[in-house]
């Protein structure tokens, strides 16, 4: 079989209020035993929680990724209560069962310390979560350098790194200055009015907050990042989106004011590079590409209450990439958790072998047959090539898959169990 790695890509926690989502449950009678509601109901995060630790015992996942906003509002009590939720439940980090598990874990707008983001030092802010993070045996965020994620990648060369997007949040130094002191007066008279939630939960959602990186890491990137040779695909997360969210938004200062600069940067690099975010609550998967150039998929995770997903990255013989798979798990309408149909975004791009004869000759074979169980089609295959048929097979099918010209049903499965159709 091909080489291929599996990561896990968690969205926006956001403890404590993802802990009060009912889910799909419709509770008309207060009356109803509350044991046997537990029983037929639960709330999405456990469940999403539960469905990750299973696919960490599986031996299949090689790395978890959280893409930041994991508390409501950046109290030390919330990054306390988050930090011991993901330890415990997921049994990560060097208390946990599963300590081996590589964690990495960005801050989102969300996560800031509001107060301490009033000092003059723009590393005060992170402070309290780095402090909640390692009393659980958890990973440090990035805060002033990017942060290299170690994991075993079966021998292919995946280069994994944790940015901090969040330079500018909370800090009112990047309020216009005509108007900066009266607005930081205003936010702080309507937090000491009272309905200290309410007025906290409209503070940062509607608040002059800036998210961008620092030129600083933007250059430490560049400068750190190995060549192709020795990182021919590589994995950015962050915690805001590259390019503007597709519902329109209004609200001041709230996308990424020098995501033009990274997605230059990134595209610069020549090599596949996936974008791992979350922030927006939604999950698209957009892909950018200059003419000739290297493509930048850009991966959105959704809000923990909605799911997860899974990036799998599949290798050529050569151990070149080959395609990026994003299978999402998601809630259906009756509440249960299950797996979507992968989206498939080619990565081998300039890199890729020629349409050889045998390729050519397969897919006809393909075109003819409509549907072929992969024992029949082993057999039939036999007459394309000469050596190594199964192993010749599998990554010829899956350049054609990532053209998008077959179809393969139960992909998840091992190759004996999959059945190829074909079209045009």
């Amino acid at each position: 079989m091909l080489s291929k790695v599996r990561l896990i890509q968690i969205g926006d926690i956001h403890l404590p209020s993802a802990s009060r989502s009912a889910g799909a449950l419709d509770d008309k009678d207060t009356r109803f035993p509350s044991d046997l509601k537990k029983i037929i109901s639960n709330t999405p995060i456990k469940h999403v929680f539960r469905k990750i630790y299973e696919l960490t015992e599986s031996g299949e996942i090689a790395g978890l990724i959280f893409m930041g906003d994991l508390t409501d509002f950046g109290k030390i009590d919330g990054y306390i209560a988050c930090a011991k939720y993901i330890a415990t439940a997921l049994q990560v980090g060097t208390k946990g069962q599963n300590s081996t598990m590589p964690v990495g874990i960005i801050p989102g707008n969300h996560d800031i310390d509001r107060a301490l983001a009033k000092e003059t030092s723009f590393t005060a802010k992170f402070k309290p979560l780095v402090s909640a993070l390692a009393a659980e045996g958890l990973p440090a965020i990035p805060v002033t350098d990017p942060a290299w994620l170690e994991l075993d990648t079966k021998g292919a060369s995946i280069g994994i790194v944790l940015l901090n997007s969040c330079w500018g949040c909370g800090s009112k130094e990047f309020i216009p200055a005509e108007f900066r002191d009266d607005v930081q007066e205003a936010i702080e008279k309507a937090l000491q009015r009272g309905q200290q939630d309410k007025q906290i939960a409209a503070y940062y959602d509607r608040q002059f907050d800036t998210p961008a990186f620092s030129n600083d890491t933007i250059e430490k990137l560049l400068n750190s990042t190995p060549p192709a040779s020795d990182c021919s695909v590589l994995i950015v997360a962050a915690h805001h989106n590259l390019l503007p969210q597709r519902q329109t938004r209004l609200a001041p200062y709230t996308e990424l004011v020098n995501s033009g600069a990274v997605r230059s940067a990134l595209q610069e690099l020549d090599r596949p590079v996936l974008y791992l975010h979350g922030h927006i609550h939604q999950d698209p998967i957009e892909l950018l590409q200059v003419p000739g150039g290297a493509i930048v998929a850009s991966i959105a995770a959704p809000e923990i209450v909605a799911g997860f997903n899974i990036i799998e990255l599949v290798f050529t013989r050569t151990m070149m990439p080959l395609t990026c798979r994003v299978i999402k798990w998601r809630f259906d309408q009756g509440g249960y958790l299950r797996q979507l149909k992968p989206v498939t975004i080619p990565l081998i791009g300039s890199r890729r072998r020629s349409h050889s004869d045998a390729l050519a000759a397969l897919y006809s074979l393909l075109l003819k047959q409509g549907e072929i169980y992969w024992t029949d089609l082993v057999t039939q295959a036999k007459t394309i090539y000469s050596t190594n048929v199964e192993e010749e097979l599998e990554e010829s099918l899956e350049l054609l898959l990532s053209d998008g010209k077959i179809e393969i049903a139960n992909y998840e499965l091992r190759s004996t169990n999959w059945i190829i159709g074909a079209r045009v």
